[in-house]
């Protein structure tokens, strides 16, 4: 049985690279498509139906660049597909909220040559992989219990990310795609999760904790 794989990074040598990986380490995996924009990475999803993508968390370059927002879109789009995601980003965080968005596979960009063939291999089999890189970053943040113990949800910690890096709630909003009364409504219930109760002391949470 052959198994179809998507490749999405901002790289060329990465894609060069994953490919020869699969090619070497999974004979039964066969890339069908790479992508080096979030654009080019839906374009090719429509054309190239598979059973597995494996992107960056980031690609730079393009208007639909938040990471966040792209794996969102993807499990609308396509609820179904496993993801494997490979990033660079130590935030506790964010990994965190790929694992609540549904993400199937997260492990750090260092790992991939010890890692990679051993997640496709779990995903493909049903299962989740997380690397041990990113293990050890949500155990060091007392993110013990995957998926269970994090204050924010994925959908707050992304609106506190936009609201740190300069945004207003009306900008946010635009950018989501959201409602500003739902941006504003997501913004209080963050704060009272974390028992906050003003816009600079929300600004130096999201500071401290990379966001």
């Amino acid at each position: 049985m052959s198994f179809k794989i998507i490749l999405a990074d901002d790289h060329p040598l990465i894609l060069t690279g994953l490919r020869s990986l699969i090619s070497n380490l999974q004979p039964t995996c066969d890339v069908v498509a790479e992508a080096h924009q979030v654009s080019f990475l839906f374009s090719s999803l429509k054309q190239h139906p598979c059973d597995l993508l494996i992107t960056d968390f980031s690609m730079p370059g393009d208007k639909c660049n938040d990471g966040l927002n792209m794996i969102q879109q993807l499990r609308r789009d396509y609820p179904t597909l496993p993801i494997i995601v490979l990033t660079q980003i130590h935030n506790a965080g964010i990994l965190q909220s790929l694992i609540q968005l549904g993400v199937k596979g997260v492990l750090l960009k260092k790992a991939v040559i010890k890692e990679l063939s051993t997640a496709i291999g779990h995903v493909l089999s049903g299962q989740c992989f997380i690397g041990d890189s990113v293990k050890a970053l949500l155990n060091e943040s007392c993110i013990i219990e995957y998926g269970v113990n994090i204050q924010l949800t994925p959908k707050e910690v992304e609106v506190v990310r936009l609201l740190a890096n300069g945004m207003s709630v009306t900008q946010v909003a635009e950018y989501l795609h959201r409602s500003i009364k739902t941006i504003s409504t997501q913004k209080k219930s963050a704060m009272h999760r974390l028992g906050l109760t003003s816009d600079s002391e929300l600004y130096h949470y999201a500071k401290e904790q990379g966001l």
